[in-house]
């Protein structure tokens, strides 16, 4: 009989001799885009969390609900530039033979706590505005204005640098980048309102920027 026709069994070390010779050198080129966000969510990280501190300090002295809910929103942006500067050191440093992503799905995880905590903000918020209404305070508006014109512009560079060298591809990029620009609408709202205020002695307006930003957060 032919040799071709026996039909030997195949050994379990012949099956698998091959022995994958190939090495897998490709180093998954989203890990490089990844070392920059992190370096972008550092930067942003402390530059917001200072603006933050500033901004807290002087919504209580100007008695500006809207400035404390912008400093809120800015919390929030903390909070999430923190999670996803966390996901990114979980994704990267958590490899192994099973999860060779890492925990990848935790920047999913990241995106929805992040929305959360803008729910969360955003009703705080809400609730703070009805008592203004209902028991008005003088608002120290040109202070008002002066931080959140600083706070605007912390929130303008921030998002600038991660639209124009982050992976806004990556989800947990993406949310974090949406926060910023979010608070940076919301600084805007503000300024806008002190400018009213201080022109018009009108302290209603602050109340009705804050209701505003919340549904901004919401949104």
């Amino acid at each position: 009989m032919k040799e071709y026709l026996l039909h030997k069994p195949l050994l379990k070390t012949n099956f698998c001799s091959h022995a994958h010779d190939h090495t897998h050198e490709h180093n998954h080129s989203h890990f490089d885009a990844r070392t920059t966000d992190k370096k972008i969510l550092i930067v942003s990280l402390l530059m917001t969390s200072s603006m933050m501190i500033v901004q807290f300090v002087y919504s209580l002295l100007s008695n500006s609900l809207a400035l404390l809910s912008d400093t809120l929103h800015m919390f929030s942006d903390v909070f999430a530039l923190f999670l996803s500067y966390v996901a990114i050191i979980a994704v990267q440093n958590f490899k192994n033979k099973q999860k060779t992503f890492g925990y990848f799905r935790l920047e999913i995880l990241v995106a929805f706590i992040n929305a959360l905590s803008i729910i969360v903000s955003a009703i705080f918020i809400i609730y703070e505005a009805i008592n203004k209404l209902l028991n008005p305070v003088e608002i120290d508006a040109k202070t008002m204005m002066i931080v959140a014109f600083a706070g605007l512009l912390v929130n303008a560079i921030n998002g600038f640098m991660m639209f124009k060298y982050a992976n806004l591809n990556n989800i947990n990029m993406k949310s974090a980048f949406l926060h910023m620009l979010s608070d940076l609408f919301g600084s805007l709202c503000v300024v806008i309102g002190g400018v009213i205020v201080y022109f018009t002695g009108i302290v209603y307006i602050d109340t009705i920027l804050a209701i505003i930003l919340s549904l901004l957060l919401l949104k």
